[in-house]
């Protein structure tokens, strides 16, 4: 979030513009993430990584915001991991205006086995993608990482090691299985605006139009670009596994 704050902010310099505020908001996201930090701390683990997404991943939290959180959880079943969602739950709830998603995508408990072994098929639900590709895209630990570096690397290299193409194809190092489910989640959510529509019957229109248009948008190209880039920095002398281990660290 740091860097692209940068980022934006050389952007603005370099336009002779006044993005008051998009400062705002990201001085507000970096306060609203700290204090999440010191609420929920002591609440993970080695096993659990308690993530966010959405707007205060970005660093575009303002008053309004919703808080995308998540229990990620990688490790054995416990049935005391609903005590500890319960007791998440409560410590988000003070800092955000409303909760998150009507859709249950968010708020809940996570487990790893289906981000990493449910990619396509009957199984792979609109939620288990949202869920998998945001982990992917916009998303940041609050706390410990453990878990949290975990999935995101297991998922990358399901992505890169399981696409014959990107190793036995024509050369271009784009991986086109990662590629091809960034823009199924991108179609995911342009059906969606319109399932929502209708479902909510015009409820939150406004704003779901405006997020399609700009943040949703920019999700999508962001992920296009990140696919881009392996073929930019692969090295003829790299090893697969090198090549693998850099990308999903740089994540």
């Amino acid at each position: 979030m740091v860097q692209m704050g940068v980022k934006v902010e050389e952007l603005e310099q370099r336009l002779l513009a006044n993005w008051s505020h998009l400062r705002q908001a990201r001085s507000f996201s970096v306060e609203t993430l700290a204090k999440l930090k010191d609420a929920v701390v002591g609440l993970d683990s080695e096993d659990t990584s308690i993530v966010v997404s959405g707007s205060l991943a970005r660093g575009e939290f303002t008053s309004g915001s919703d808080i995308d959180w998540t229990l990620l959880i990688d490790g054995l079943a416990d049935p005391r991991h609903h005590d500890l969602y319960r007791e998440i739950e409560a410590k988000v709830r003070p800092l955000a205006s409303k909760e998150p998603g009507a859709e249950g995508t968010f708020g809940s408990m996570v487990f790893s086995h289906d981000l990493i072994h449910e990619i396509g098929g009957e199984d792979d639900t609109n939620r288990n993608t949202t869920r998998r590709l945001l982990l992917l895209l916009e998303s940041r630990a609050v706390g410990r990482e453990d878990a949290y570096q975990r999935v995101v690397r297991s998922i990358l290299n399901r992505y890169l090691l399981e696409d014959r193409g990107l190793w036995k194809g024509s050369g271009h190092r784009v991986p086109r299985f990662l590629q091809n489910d960034f823009a199924r989640y991108w179609r995911t959510m342009a059906v969606d605006f319109a399932y929502k529509l209708r479902k909510r019957a015009g409820e939150g229109w406004a704003i779901r139009n405006i997020k399609l248009r700009m943040s949703r948008k920019l999700i999508y190209v962001s992920g296009l670009l990140a696919c881009y880039r392996c073929h930019l920095d692969y090295s003829p002398e790299d090893e697969r596994r090198s090549f693998l281990i850099r990308i999903a660290t740089e994540k």
